[in-house]
């Protein structure tokens, strides 16, 4: 990454490819260079600031035109990186923007790097981590409601959910210290306990925060469904059905299916990954065999396991795809296809069988049943949050959960301290290094190696 304060970069702003527009982001304290050397037009950008103007843009060496086009100049720092900035809004030909950009590295401006010109908004306080991190969260959701999470971690809800958990730390730490620095005057047990109760309250709300990542990574990666089952049981056909598509070839045929089969979908605005399976049997064929130990070990991949069996089955046949199945099998719905050729039977399963959590009836034939499996799905997702994360307080990144499990491990021996009588410099070093942890996971503490690990997963241009 280069010196954010002395060098000027720039680089296509949209995705490399033939489209209506594309645009050109420069920016850094030579940007206005870029107008002088590059733009003609009857009015100068940099005497009309935010403000579009039309003009050409020029090869800076021949003087020949590259193309019409749209320019404008934001000058420091009300910009998206809080420096000079100057975006050319160009006819989307990937030459003309290659031409253009390389007539702007011709006079001095650099390639931007993977991410720098949301790096350079953090540095210069436009963005907090939280914020630039939701820029490559948005431009990469899947779906509605990973779109709407990543919109608030933007305008910096979760962010001002940390800062409102770390207030009374902040207030429980200035307390502590007071005592400390004035040893005479001993904090009175009774304030001691307000400071406890204060610290309880915060580790409650650190570790709802936390209970938050599963339903977070469920909105940003997907919900992992694993459909499985005896052959024919009509897997490959609900797979197409929940697709929309004919994704799985489906034959009378036992066995047909012998690979895995991954595909992703979005069924009432949540992402899902469907993995249709080999059908579990005793088989002697070496090929079906292999695609059968396949879905057997994808079973601990699955939050939602699928096992579709026939309206006919039997308990005892069921039984025995638990036992093949094996304890790893959680979460697993029973869905009793084709019962529009028999009545299905509700089963009661022991304790010692794998988790049924639903029993749903339908026909994928008919399409009987369908609306009620995905709205079931649905539902799975939104009770995964509850109703405490509706101030979209919502984790979705690795190193937010690794932030709040510090902090709730160093606030809990900080608790454990002032419980046993410990002395406080213990319980005000463990608050402290709680606060530390939340204060890192904004932005307002930084290594170079975690901006470094941040900004390196996002795009140029970015």
């Amino acid at each position: 990454m280069h010196n954010e304060t002395s060098t000027t970069v720039a680089a296509l702003a949209t995705p490399p490819a033939s489209a209506g527009i594309a645009i050109i982001r420069v920016s850094g304290p030579e940007s206005s260079k870029s107008l002088n050397c590059l733009f003609r037009s009857y009015r100068n950008p940099i005497e009309s600031p935010r403000e579009l103007v039309y003009g050409n843009v020029i090869d800076s060496d021949s003087g020949e035109i590259l193309d019409t086009c749209l320019a404008v100049y934001m000058p420091a720092p009300r910009s998206f990186t809080g420096e000079d900035v100057v975006e050319f809004q160009i006819h989307g030909s990937t030459i003309t923007a290659q031409r253009i950009l390389r007539s702007l590295f011709s006079i001095g401006i650099v390639p931007a790097d993977p991410g720098e010109f949301t790096k350079r908004a953090f540095l210069n306080g436009k963005l907090d981590l939280i914020q630039a991190e939701a820029v490559m969260e948005l431009i990469s959701a899947a779906s509605e409601s990973a779109q709407r999470i990543a919109h608030d971690h933007l305008a910096g809800k979760l962010s001002a959910f940390i800062d409102e958990i770390a207030e009374p730390l902040r207030d429980s730490l200035a307390e502590i210290e007071a005592s400390l620095d004035f040893p005479e005057e001993e904090i009175e047990p009774q304030k001691i306990d307000q400071v406890k109760d204060h610290l309880l309250q915060t580790l409650k709300s650190l570790q709802t925060l936390l209970d938050s990542y599963r339903y977070g990574q469920r909105l940003k990666e997907g919900v992992k469904v694993l459909l499985c089952g005896p052959p024919n049981a009509g897997k490959s056909s609900l797979l197409n059905a929940l697709l929309g598509k004919n994704r799985a070839i489906v034959t009378d045929i036992s066995g047909t299916t012998r690979d895995l089969i991954e595909e992703e979908c979005i069924l009432n605005n949540y992402r899902f990954i469907l993995c249709d399976s080999a059908g579990i049997t005793d088989s002697n064929d070496v090929v079906e065999k292999i695609g059968i130990e396949l879905s057997i070990e994808r079973i601990g991949w699955a939050d939602i396991i699928l096992l579709i069996v026939e309206s006919s089955t039997s308990y005892e046949e069921i039984e025995k795809l638990f036992q093949v199945m094996g304890s790893r099998a959680k979460n697993i719905w029973l869905i009793m296809n084709k019962c529009d050729l028999q009545q299905p039977t509700i089963f009661a399963f022991t304790h010692d069988s794998p988790t049924v959590t639903k029993q749903l009836s339908l026909s994928v034939k008919s399409g009987f049943g369908i609306l009620e499996l995905t709205d079931a799905l649905r539902d799975e997702v939104e009770q995964s949050a509850g109703t405490l994360f509706e101030n979209s307080a919502i984790l979705t990144h690795e190193r937010h959960r690794e932030s709040v499990t510090s902090a709730i491990t160093a606030l809990q021996s900080a608790i454990d301290s002032i419980t046993n009588r410990l002395p406080l410099e213990l319980a005000s070093a463990d608050i402290r290094t709680s606060l530390g942890a939340l204060e890192e996971m904004v932005g307002r503490t930084y290594s170079d190696d975690i901006l470094g690990r941040i900004f390196s997963k996002f795009c140029i241009g970015k």
